[in-house]
């Protein structure tokens, strides 16, 4: 018999438990993705003062407050952040960048692929810088699997760019060059900035700029 002014607990039913069960799973995969998320920020930008040999899990530790067996839950080693910054950084890279090479009008893609890039670079500053300063030492900190992960995605993100170039040459539009140099050549342009750490990276005048500069030598006179 319930008490007067009460109400009964509905009974828990399986789909009840399932349904909590569930919420709770995606609760703690939330917060695990993004506690881990913090980690890779924190360390992107220490690996970007300090470069990646320079920056300890003890450095990592302090300036993220979390204690080193929650850093190790995490991650198990230090390449194993640095590798994780470099895949969401060439995968978020690419997929801005990826629709460049199926534009109908090569100097639209081009231009898009230049706009979008540099882009990204100002607005990912550190992972970029990281990236791109620790590129020369992959094959001394990845394993295998890892190296070979990087290069794949690294071929994928230059295919973008010498499709585009095809394209033009095509078209019509774009000289005749040699395909592979002048990618690498606009791939420099496009991502150099990140290096200039005494100029403002103002990202309008920079497309502005890369889109002139790239477009004039390629196009058609």
């Amino acid at each position: 018999m319930k008490a007067k002014g009460t109400s009964e607990l509905p009974k828990s039913t399986s789909a009840t438990k399932g349904k909590m069960t569930a919420t709770k799973s995606a609760t703690v995969q939330r917060n695990r993705e993004n506690k881990k998320s913090f980690i890779l920020d924190t360390a992107a930008q220490l690996f970007a003062e300090y470069g990646y040999n320079a920056t300890s899990m003890d450095m990592l530790s302090d300036v993220t407050e979390l204690n080193k067996g929650t850093l190790y839950y995490y991650y198990t080693s230090k390449p194993d952040i640095l590798f994780d910054i470099c895949v969401s950084t060439t995968e978020k890279h690419f997929r801005v960048v990826s629709a460049a090479s199926k534009m109908s009008d090569a100097v639209d893609g081009l231009s898009f692929l230049i706009e979008t890039s540099i882009n990204f670079i100002v607005e990912n500053r550190d992972y970029c810088q990281v990236y791109y300063q620790e590129e020369h030492f992959f094959e001394s900190i990845f394993d295998r699997s890892q190296l070979s992960k990087v290069r794949q995605q690294q071929r994928r993100f230059m295919q973008n760019i010498y499709e585009v170039i095809e394209n033009g040459i095509s078209s019509g539009q774009f000289r005749d060059v040699d395909v592979k140099t002048s990618g690498r050549l606009i791939y420099g342009v496009i991502l150099g900035p990140y290096r200039w750490q005494d100029y403002p990276l103002d990202g309008t005048v920079l497309i502005d700029q890369a889109r002139a500069l790239i477009l004039q030598g390629l196009q058609q006179k």
